[in-house]
């Protein structure tokens, strides 16, 4: 198994996955969590499932449920979490307040925070009016030189403050094992807000202070929190204590090299599930994109996935989405599922479009059908509405199908040898079924005929259409005695219509 070290050179490490519940599981995301659960299993560590739902007017149930699921679906599962516990809890944000109030409360008491009494629109004024000058604005530390004086005259009137981290002067290193040492200087960093009026921690403080006290060793996650890095850093060095290494892979990017939106398709993970995507398909897709295992090999299980992947193969590379690419993995995917497996994945499918009569059929029917069809899908739901060839009425033909038979020439004499051999036959298996198609070859090769003079109407009147899977396929479904039966019914139909 690979090892591959923590920040102190020591195994194993402790990644963690930390989604907003404010919307569905983008693939973006879905694509972060990959690359912790790839990680942290290859390398016999630990990672941690952390909610960030203290956005209370955009977090859900509903999505909370949906990212759960999706990762459950996706096969990526966490060993500490909302659901499951664990010795670094609570992991929602929501319930961690008290934390986070304790250590900006340690920040002022050493000196590295103070409290902000301005208000929301105290700011905007100073904001317009350094704008109005020309000037860039930033916040002017006008609370940190209060004098203890005017803090006692706000703290007895019981003013509402924020807290402000104190951003120290000089440069500010990101040690990042994608992209190397990222430096900025602190004089660009505004003294951020880590504490709201409310009491409320912001974004930068909570993510710092989860980190620090679940023990993250390795943050993995999207190139768009590079510049939020440089802050956690600031706060790291702050408490004291050494950051986790980041690691900063780039962000999904449509067709058009601009970030995967909705505008490009379908960007939730629920979406391609519903679509008849195979999870495997997914994670193996999603595993390509900026990461490369060394050779022209494509298509991975996801345990061979944790034995191959390691983080020195993600590459900086922009990570363009290619749903082609991705549905001909899904292809890949269900060619390796028997008959019957892929007949259970489209089970649901048939169930959901309101395909009662079909879900009728007998299970070794139903696998036939299955069968019948899964070289043209792409995805399960390309399955559906094939499978209504299997419960058509006999005699039941559509108008291109009647205008192909009466076009046929010596359709009769075709068709009677068709019933011919059919009626020769009694089983449905397959062998039995390939020998008929060869036999009725080898009857028209007898008569100066092609082979499609007789395969041809045996199709049209078998089904009543002009499409449908190879003839095989439908000999195994009805059976010899069932296709003489459906050929009896439409040359029924046939005279009916010219009488």
């Amino acid at each position: 198994m690979k090892q591959e070290c923590n920040r102190s050179g020591l195994t194993p490490p402790r990644v963690r996955f930390a989604p907003s519940p404010t919307g569905r599981l983008h693939l973006g995301s879905a694509r972060t969590a990959l690359f912790n659960r790839l990680f942290s299993r290859g390398s016999g560590g630990t990672m941690v499932l952390r909610l960030e739902d203290t956005d209370r007017e955009r977090s859900s149930v509903e999505f909370e449920r949906d990212i759960l699921d999706s990762l459950h679906w996706m096969g990526l599962d966490w060993d500490e979490g909302p659901d499951i516990g664990g010795g670094h809890g609570p992991y929602r944000q929501s319930e961690r307040m008290a934390i986070y109030r304790e250590h900006a409360d340690r920040l002022i008491e050493a000196g590295r925070a103070y409290r902000c009494y301005c208000t929301p629109e105290e700011l905007e004024q100073r904001k317009k009016a350094a704008i109005e000058k020309g000037l860039p604005w930033r916040y002017d530390r006008r609370c940190l030189s209060l004098t203890g004086q005017e803090r006692e005259h706000l703290e007895r009137e019981r003013k509402p403050y924020a807290t402000r981290f104190l951003v120290p002067e000089g440069k500010v290193v990101v040690n990042d094992l994608l992209r190397g040492g990222v430096t900025v200087d602190a004089y660009e960093i505004d003294d951020f807000v880590i504490l709201r009026s409310d009491g409320t921690a912001g974004f930068h403080l909570a993510v710092v202070v989860d980190d620090m006290t679940m023990d993250i060793t390795h943050v993995i996650r999207g190139d768009d929190h590079l510049t939020n890095a440089v802050r956690h850093v600031l706060l790291f060095n702050a408490f004291g204590v050494e950051p986790p290494l980041f690691l900063h892979h780039s962000l999904l990017m449509g067709p058009d090299g601009a970030k995967l939106s909705k505008r490009h398709g379908a960007t939730a993970v629920s979406d391609y599930r519903e679509r008849g995507y195979l999870p495997e398909a997914l994670v193996n897709y999603l595993a390509l994109l900026s990461w490369s295992p060394g050779d022209d090999r494509e298509i991975f299980s996801l345990p061979e996935l944790v034995r191959e992947f390691s983080i020195k193969g993600v590459s900086a590379s922009k990570a363009i989405f290619d749903f082609e690419k991705l549905s001909w993995l899904n292809r890949q995917h269900m060619k390796m599922r028997s008959d019957a497996e892929l007949t259970d994945l489209v089970v649901p499918f048939l169930e959901a479009a309101g395909r009662g009569t079909v879900l009728d059929l007998p299970r070794d029917k139903l696998e036939v059908a299955v069968a019948s069809v899964r070289n043209g899908m792409e995805t399960l739901t390309d399955a559906v509405e094939p499978m209504d060839l299997f419960v058509r009425p006999a005699g039941d033909i559509s108008s291109e199908a009647l205008d192909e038979l009466r076009g046929s020439p010596d359709l009769e004499e075709a068709l009677g040898v068709c019933l011919e051999v059919l009626r020769a036959n009694q089983s449905s298996d397959r062998e039995t079924a390939e020998r008929i198609v060869t036999i009725l070859r080898e009857e028209a090769k007898s008569r100066g005929w092609g082979a499609k003079k007789v395969l041809w109407p045996l199709r049209l009147a078998v089904t009543g259409l002009t499409v449908g899977p190879d003839l095989v396929y439908l000999i195994m479904f009805w059976g010899p005695g069932g296709c003489a039966e459906r050929i009896q019914a439409t040359m029924e139909t046939l005279g009916e219509e010219r009488e």
